[in-house]
């Protein structure tokens, strides 16, 4: 019979398990219990530079456990508090409208409501049934290691951040589920907060008015999916054994995450001997390598642009809004009643409660003017990723492959990945790029004829509103498919080449150009669409490569030039047009501004003449002005005198039209504009850009090179304005990878930008910030040797007895 998951949270441990707790230095000093029974749990954990988690065990639940308790020694605080998260609990804690660090979190009371309804017991419980016997191990043991450091510290020997803070508490396995939950979502339903907690009856007023944390195009618009996958995306490159030095496959991995909150990265490396050896990072919480390699493949991810929702128009009996019409039947909707614990000023907790409508297909969403609950219709958000439970048994199944076939076969067969591609080489030299993730199965035939009129446009951009009145419109059921209702894994994008692969959060199309993955439905993979800078940037630098044309001797690739491809910070939109922004800057010394105001042009234009075009730390305040300036003419038509060609997707579209006089006052005004901004933004004439974008780490300010993705900037960093003057990093490059593969195994080197840990009290909390701003790319130790000769080297062992009855 399959164990049913403890969906409320109870302590796990007793607090005579600290005794357990073998702690120990450098030079190992192993405890041994006088207890001849075997510990239910024991791992070995190995740190090296910069805390680098090695984590031995010989099974699941070992593995698990110390995997939760070396996450636990460096960010507690930050897993209690993602617990809260998961569960609901934020408001009773810390109010209704305060939010998350992370910068686009939602109010605590709205991230409540949605995190309750999507973690309600029964899914929770479905979730855990459905979950392997090895992955429910490697929770447990994860939720073991977890409890026995909190156990071991207490609540006051926890760091400030959560140093006797009543929210802190033991972890279940039920909390573990709903974590991995909450992960699942971001790729579709965390987007719909607003929309769902403002859907109510006609005449009823929603108990939560909309929470918009975005601005911006509304969530139902292709162009928001697009900003997103900009905003919170990645780049990963593959090069085969045509394309590099020795002959054998190399790897960037590039994933840009929020520098704060739930999707930080985590470096690990697990071992279970003769069965798994693993390295590289995973989301926090997450006992599983999420990006990395073994000693025969490596991968990465990137954001897909696949939609993993879709949105359903009900037919409303006219007598009942809250009843809808399915094949001619009247059906009703399903209340579900969700109440809230929240902490006033005073610190009294009062309830608040809402109502959320729900159907098989999804729950009833309001979006005004666009998406209405009235008299005649209503509309769904059906997320497919709430009944994806495969993401540890997915992730598990990569990090075992021992062929490039293997981890193929293993995405293909689970579908367990819910909103990323995934980029991949091994060490024969064979590169792949799979488009493989939980998408409705809604082919192209079924889109036609099940998309309303006046929805045709939106469907065009992959968001699809289906006619819920049929049943002949819902998305299909592929038997081969481990889900109902999603498409089977070898029926989505892939590409095999021995050459290169390559993603920046543009479509399956351009995985390489010499190939085009065409024809896909549009849920799945959009053709013919203008690219991203980044993707530009990057196939542009690639093909120079291996043209020859780069200024570099050869036409293969070695990982110091994969490095640079990524941190040579050039700004793409700059190196295409900056030749027309200095045609305007050789006209008269003054411009108008739109204001009226009369802008002198001497200094800005001998800025921009001197700047190197990058965003570099030393780049002059000439990339301020451009950055000001483009963001005025990026989309206009001033910036398309090369219109896109999708025969030309690289290189179009390109130039300014600045051949007509009216062109050339057009841009002499947005650039007068941008030289107004510049100044306000505080930024002396004489700044650099290290001196503006930082990262405040300990009261000590590191300047951080990269820009933002909209320049064209591979190196994607997002940073908001300070009251100072400064920008401050929010997110962008975090977990920054290249392997290479020889004949001696897998070379790794890898930082990670904000460092192990979230506490400002750790030696690790900005020791590898100080890393990436110089640029330095550590090596890490894979083998049993490199890890025992690391200088930093430190061992413990931990265990735990089982408990009576188990």
């Amino acid at each position: 019979m399959t164990p049913r998951l403890p969906v409320s949270p109870a302590p796990l441990l007793r607090a005579s398990s600290a005794a357990l707790l073998l702690a120990l230095s450098a030079c190992s000093n192993d405890h041994h219990s006088s207890d001849p029974a075997a510990p239910k749990y024991a791992a070995e954990i190995r740190r090296t530079a910069y805390g680098i988690a090695h984590i031995k065990a010989d099974d699941d639940g070992g593995l698990g456990y110390g995997i939760g308790y070396a996450y636990a020694q460096d960010n507690i605080c930050l897993m209690a508090e993602r617990i809260l998260t998961a569960n609901g609990e934020r408001a009773k804690y810390f109010g209704a409208e305060a939010r998350g660090v992370a910068e686009y979190s939602a109010p605590n009371l709205a991230s409540d409501y949605f995190f309750r309804l999507i973690n309600e017991p029964d899914a929770v419980a479905t979730a855990w049934q459905q979950t392997p016997a090895p992955m429910r191990a490697l929770v447990e043991g994860y939720v073991a290691g977890y409890n026995q450091y909190l156990d071991e510290r207490g609540k006051a020997g926890l760091p400030e951040a959560c140093k006797n803070a009543p929210w802190v508490r033991a972890m279940s396995n039920g909390d573990m589920m709903k974590i991995i939950r909450l992960y699942a979502a971001e790729g579709a339903g965390s987007h719909f907060i607003d929309s769902l907690l403002a859907a109510a009856p006609p005449g009823m007023a929603a108990a939560a008015a909309p929470v918009s944390r975005r601005a911006g195009p509304s969530v139902v618009d292709p162009q928001y999916w697009k900003q997103q996958h900009g905003r919170i995306g990645s780049n990963g490159v593959a090069l085969g054994k045509d394309a590099t030095e020795n002959g054998q496959g190399m790897l960037l991995a590039n994933p840009h995450n929020a520098w704060k909150g739930d999707l930080r990265f985590y470096q690990l490396h697990l071992t279970i001997p003769g069965k798994l050896d693993v390295m590289g990072a995973s989301l926090g919480g997450m006992p599983m390598v999420s990006i990395g390699f073994n000693k025969d493949v490596a991968w990465t991810h990137t954001n897909n642009t696949s939609s993993h929702f879709t949105l359903h128009q009900l037919q409303l009996d006219p007598r009942d809004p809250t009843r809808y019409l399915v094949d001619g039947e009247t059906r009703s909707m399903t209340r579900k009643h969700i109440d809230v614990e929240v902490r006033q000023a005073d610190g009294s907790l009062v309830t608040r409660s809402h109502d959320f409508y729900q159907t098989p297909l999804g729950v009833v969403m309001q979006m005004p003017g666009t998406l209405e609950w009235n008299r005649k219709v209503a509309y769904t958000m059906l997320d497919a990723n709430m009944g994806n439970h495969r993401m540890l048994e997915q992730w598990r199944a990569m990090n075992s492959a021992r062929s490039l076939g293997e981890l193929r076969e293993g995405i293909d067969r689970i579908v367990g990945l819910p909103w990323v591609n995934t980029v991949a080489v091994d060490k024969d030299g064979k590169t792949l790029l799979m488009d493989v993730t939980v998408v409705p199965n809604v082919p192209l035939a079924k889109e036609k004829a099940c998309v309303p009129e006046e929805f045709k446009s939106l469907a065009a951009g992959g968001v699809l509103v289906l006619d819920a009145s049929t049943s002949a419109c819902n998305p299909a059921n592929d038997p081969a498919a481990p889900q109902s209702g999603i498409f089977a894994g070898a029926s989505l994008p892939r590409l095999e080449r021995d050459d290169y692969v390559q993603n920046s959060n543009d479509s399956a199309w351009l995985t390489n150009p010499a190939a085009p993955l065409t024809g896909f439905p549009s849920i799945v993979s959009l053709d013919t669409q203008e690219q991203s800078g980044r993707t530009r940037v990057g196939i542009s630098q690639l093909q120079a490569r291996l043209a020859g044309t780069d200024g570099l001797a050869g036409r293969r690739m070695s990982i110091p030039q994969l490095q640079g491809l990524l941190f040579s910070n050039r700004v793409y939109f700059a190196t295409q047009n900056m030749d027309d922004v200095l045609r305007a800057c050789a006209g008269a010394p003054q411009a108008m501004a739109a204001s009226g105001t009369m802008v002198d042009l001497a200094q800005p234009c001998a800025s921009l003449r001197a700047w190197d075009r990058s965003a570099n730390l030393d780049a002059n305040i000439g990339f301020g002005y451009f950055a000001n300036l483009w963001d005025r003419i990026a989309y206009t038509d001033l910036a398309r005198a090369v219109p896109f060609n999708p025969a030309d997707p690289v290189n179009t579209p390109r130039g300014l039209r600045v051949d007509d006089a009216a062109g050339m006052n057009a841009l002499r005004t947005a650039l007068a504009n941008a030289v107004l901004t510049t100044q306000a933004n505080g930024w002396a004439p004489d700044a650099t850009w290290g001196q503006v974008q930082q990262s405040e780490r300990g009261g000590k300010r590191i300047p951080i090179h990269g820009g933002d993705e909209r320049y064209g900037i591979y190196n994607a960093i997002t940073s908001l304005p300070q009251a100072d003057g400064r920008r401050e990093v929010v997110e962008g490059s975090s977990y920054i990878q290249t392997v290479m593969f020889d004949r001696n195994g897998p070379q790794a080197q890898a930082v990670l930008a904000y460092g192990q840990s979230v506490d400002p009290a750790s030696p690790h909390y900005a020791d590898q910030t100080e890393l990436y701003s110089r640029k330095t790319w550590p090596t890490l130790p894979f083998t049993e040797t490199q890890i025992a000769a690391d200088p930093a080297y430190k061992r413990i062992a931990i265990s735990r007895k089982a408990e009576a009855g188990q």
